[in-house]
């Protein structure tokens, strides 16, 4: 390759060297041209000039008919004109140019005869000229096709050139134009052409000569740099990868003795390669493992020639890590023994934490760190097969918050999330450190006894764990009170899996639940049964809100000051195609639970507004009172569904009436009063209901846009014969007209009764006396039986 190179370099320099030569031939011949031109146009200037006779070819000239001896007649009658040398010179060039290819003529940018004008390049030059940039400029260029040699240089005024061009105005010795000379390029690119082949057959046989010495040459000596160079090659790429690797390596002799470690090897280690050099490998045993592992570590070297897996390491810091190695035995081809081994390793800390990190998220709970349902049930699982080789009992207990829901809307997500650690933490230090307790998820919680005796055993957990969540948890610096219902499940007694167990102690919870929450129940058999009966009910509510199947019954309200019926109040009632008709008591609770009430709540409205439109075109002007939900108030598009339903039955939203329970009214918060404001702007009147169940004070009344309150029956039934109820129902009403707001009593079911609320001033009365509930098919005739016989007011 250098000697084809150094060929080529000699070819390449002696083409170009030809090249210049051809061109600096055309150049001087340009300049030899050129100075012909001057010597014969210094000769014309210097000798007067020259005439001729006039000719067509040689006519006088027009541009220097201002000399007075342009023409002249000679002593025998001839007639001369003189010739302007630049004339003569073109047309020299042109008459006989033939004869050697060359061109020339005198040029300038002021001029007599227009065809001696400058072209661009020419003009440009004796612009250069004029400045004394340039006294020569050459060119190659095209003309007509075929390439030239172009060479200008100036044309200097001089004494003799004042007779033709002085009227011109150039001084002696300034630049009055140029003469130009074009000598043609192919003669001399004929010639070098031709000296290009006899160059590159030079060239290309010397050429041949040297590769094949050298090619005779290279094979002797391919031969022996071959081997060594491949072995050399071996080398550097085996010390590349040693020293650049990732992993840290170690290389040891057949004794465990380290010849070579490699950067990572300091890096992952703190052994520097000085430190590790001449020492034995097990410079960074842990002694985390035991004799044992360490010979089964050579028994597989020895037997295999590799071994490979997890061991921990010390490093030069005293730190230990996991690492995962592999160690490989190397020998010559024929040995028996290793003569070197060599272990690379990396460092798996992180790994295996992350991995124990996954795992741990998979089976506990991220917020309370406690055992998950998967874990749980996992446990469970092998602590009821325990429970059965021993034979023996265990308790499962199934823990569910009260009010737990109330906090996280009040308050919000973050403090609910603090509330459950808090009875996380209560939980765990209510038990053995050899119970499970684990959160389900919500705020559900489980917990596993193991070894219980009896029942007492899990009585006393219970009560320790109810206890335990009695006492305030502060949360946004004020104290939350939460509670707890708990359900109890017992093996083999209530269940023999895990799934069985788990179900029948959340079933106990809900009994717990039913009665009051706050308290503990175990499991039995009827409670099943009941749970069974609340799916069958969910499922029917469900399907009983989507066909439309409750009825509304309307009880009606008297005018105890006219004994006129003043309105009615709408009371729902589902008919069961099996159960029969269910009353309020038993699937409001449950629809409630189930955030299903507003719908209903919506039913009942549409029906009472339909039934109040009907009873208006008969001619009976009364109210309808439609009982809210707590829950009907939270709901953000509340306003715009009674709006929406008012418009749709045509039924005057004064005469609609909108009940709320007195405990709910005090629990109300500026969010729940605005929407009850939002509602008495509609038009409609707003009650409690159920008033004095809920220790408030009138006075708190003031602050809701209320019309009236309904004295619950409670208090109504022992008027008359319990003088405290007497007086009690008397202050409410007193009370209640002081702030502008009628009353409604509701129970009354004897006439006595409804006497001593008329002496009372009570505005309208409610119960059996004056009606039972009726279907929506008997209220019209009921309105004109009461208008025909004015005595059942009395």
């Amino acid at each position: 390759m250098i000697w084809t190179l150094l060929a080529g370099i000699s070819l390449v320099w002696n083409i170009e060297r030809q090249h210049e030569v051809s061109l600096q031939l055309a150049l001087n011949t340009a300049r030899d041209a050129f100075k012909k031109d001057q010597a014969y146009r210094q000769w014309a200037s210097e000798h007067g000039g020259v005439y001729v006779e006039p000719t067509e070819k040689t006519p006088p000239s027009p541009w220097m008919a201002h000399l007075p001896d342009r023409d002249l007649v000679t002593t025998d009658g001839r007639k001369l004109t003189l010739m302007n040398p630049a004339y003569m010179l073109r047309e020299m060039m042109q008459d006989f140019g033939h004869l050697y290819g060359i061109k020339g003529r005198i040029v300038g940018i002021v001029y007599l005869n227009p065809n001696n004008k400058a072209d661009p390049w020419e003009a440009e030059a004796i612009n250069r000229f004029s400045t004394g940039q340039a006294q020569e400029v050459v060119e190659v260029s095209a003309i007509d096709g075929e390439q030239y040699m172009r060479l200008v240089r100036p044309m200097i005024m001089q004494e003799s050139c004042q007779k033709c061009h002085g009227h011109l105005g150039f001084p002696n010795g300034s630049v009055r134009g140029a003469v130009s000379v074009s000598v043609p390029m192919a003669p001399y690119a004929a010639a070098e052409t031709a000296a290009h082949g006899a160059i590159a057959a030079t060239h290309s046989g010397v050429w041949l000569v040297g590769l094949l010495g050298i090619g005779w040459g290279g094979r002797r000596a391919a031969g022996r740099l071959g081997e060594r160079a491949r072995s050399a090659a071996e080398a550097r790429l085996a010390a590349q990868m040693f020293g650049n690797a990732l992993e840290a390596m170690v290389i040891t002799n057949a004794d465990g003795t380290i010849l070579r470690v490699n950067p990572a090897f300091t890096q992952l280690t703190g052994y520097d390669a000085s430190e590790a050099v001449g020492h034995k490998a097990n410079l960074l045993r842990s002694y985390h493992h035991d004799d044992g592992f360490y010979a089964a570590m050579w028994q597989e070297l020895n037997e295999h020639g590799r071994w490979q897996g997890e061991i921990m390491n010390r490093r030069k810091d005293g730190s230990i890590f996991a690492a995962w190695e592999t160690i490989a035995a190397v020998a010559e081809p024929d040995a028996k023994q290793p003569r070197h081994y060599v272990a690379s390793f990396r460092d798996i800390t992180e790994q295996l934490e992350a991995q124990k990190h996954i795992q741990h998220l998979a089976h506990f709970d991220p917020l309370t760190d406690l055992p998950n349902r998967a874990l749980f049930h996992d446990r469970l699982t092998h602590a009821l097969a325990f429970a059965a080789r021993d034979d023996r009992k265990l308790a499962v207990l199934f823990v569910d918050l009260d009010g737990f829901k109330k906090v996280n809307d009040t308050l919000g997500h973050r403090a609910g999330d603090e509330l459950l650690v808090e009875v996380a933490r209560r939980l765990r230090s209510s038990v053995r450190g050899a119970d499970t307790v684990s959160r389900l998820g919500g705020d559900e919680f489980a917990l596993i006894l193991e070894r219980v005796a009896d029942s007492e055993d899990a009585v006393m957990v219970a009560e320790k764990l109810l206890n335990a969540l009695q006492a305030p948890i502060v949360l946004n610096g004020r104290d939350i009170f939460v509670g707890a219902s708990i359900g109890i499940g017992f093996y083999p007694d209530d269940g023999e899996d895990a799934a069985s167990l788990l179900q029948h102690a959340d079933t106990a919870m809900y009994q717990a639940k039913a009665e009051g929450k706050g308290r503990f129940r175990f499991y039995s058999s009827d409670m099943t049964q009941r749970q069974e009966r609340r799916l069958e009910l969910e499922a029917g509510l469900r399907t009983a809100i989507a066909d439309r199947v409750f009825q509304v019954y309307y009880q009606p309200k008297q005018s105890l000051k006219h004994g006129s019926v003043a309105g009615f109040e709408a009371l729902v009632r589902w008919p069961h195609p099996e159960l029969g008709l269910i009353s309020p008591a038993d699937f409001v609770p449950l629809a409630e639970e189930l955030g299903l009430i507003t719908q209903i709540d919506m039913l009942v409205l549409e029906q009472a507004c339909a039934m109040g439109k009907a009873c208006l075109e008969a001619g009976h002007r009364v109210t309808m009172a439609v009982n809210l939900s707590s829950l009907d108030l939270k709901s953000l598009e509340l306003v715009e569904s009674i709006r929406s339903v008012i418009d749709a039955s045509g039924f005057p939203a004064e005469l609609i009436v909108l009940e709320i329970t007195e405990s709910f009214a005090m629990e109300l918060g500026s969010g729940g009063i605005e929407a009850l404001e939002r509602l008495a702007a509609l038009g409609v009147s707003l009650a409690i209901d159920d008033f004095g169940t809920g220790y408030s004070s009138l006075s708190y009344l003031k602050q809701l846009p209320v019309g009236s309150v309904k004295i619950d029956r409670s208090f109504v039934r022992d008027i008359g014969t319990d003088s405290r109820d007497t007086m009690l129902v008397q202050t409410i009403v007193g009370l209640a007209h002081s702030l502008d707001l009628s009353v409604v009593a509701e129970g009354v079911e004897m006439t006595s009764q409804r006497s001593i609320l008329r002496d009372q001033e009570c505005d309208e009365a409610q119960g059996y006396l004056i009606a039972r509930p009726m279907p929506c098919g008997d209220v019209l005739a009921f309105l004109g039986e009461y208008a025909a016989a004015p005595s059942r007011s009395n």
